[in-house]
């Protein structure tokens, strides 16, 4: 009997363990990723979010390598695209929104061609040599998506790989810093 009233309370302290753990689990995750609102976020996200020109939907904190990140999505020019901005205000990039699944099979359908810099509008060399003052450019294409011409630069600054879409007129239409994670 004594047997069966120990095996009975390990079992019960065991669950508890497990129940307890779970719950800090999900409450670090909870916490690791909340909605928050524009007047919530740094000055400087505020800023760097407002710069974007279009209408703020949601806002996201999340940590990243123990650093907080704010992802948001905003509508600009009628399109979704989410918005990836660090504490001090610096953009890492943009993304926009995927608006239905065949969109990866549509891409297979679009021209895309490898180019020197010197074949791209000299607007869209200004603009890379701004954004990235003496990178390394590993690649330059010229890419037709839903009928606009983009020129995607794939660029080494400080060691880390950032990719830029640009349109012919010069305009930075997208930034993004690649996650070394990425690679692996």
């Amino acid at each position: 009997m004594k047997r069966r009233h120990a095996a009975l309370v390990v079992v019960l302290v065991g669950a508890g363990l497990a129940l307890c753990i779970g719950a800090v689990a999900t409450q670090q995750l909870s916490e690791d990723e909340k909605t928050v609102s524009i007047d919530q976020v740094p000055a400087a996200v505020k800023a760097a979010l407002l710069a974007q020109g279009g209408a703020i939907k949601e806002i996201e904190m999340e940590s990243e390598n123990g650093q907080a990140v704010y992802e948001a999505d905003v509508t600009i020019d009628g399109k979704e695209v989410e918005v990836k901005v660090a504490a001090d205000g610096t953009v890492l990039g943009q993304e926009a929104e995927d608006e239905d699944a065949d969109d990866e099979e549509e891409e297979d359908d679009e021209d895309e061609a490898q180019v020197s810099m010197a074949e791209v509008p000299e607007a869209v060399q200004a603009t890379l040599l701004k954004e990235a003052p003496g990178a390394e450019i590993k690649e330059i294409e010229k890419e037709t998506e839903d009928g606009q011409v983009i020129y995607s630069a794939e660029v080494l600054v400080g060691g880390q790989e950032v990719d830029f879409e640009i349109a012919p007129a010069g305009k930075l239409l997208g930034k993004e810093v690649e996650d070394e994670d990425d690679d692996k």
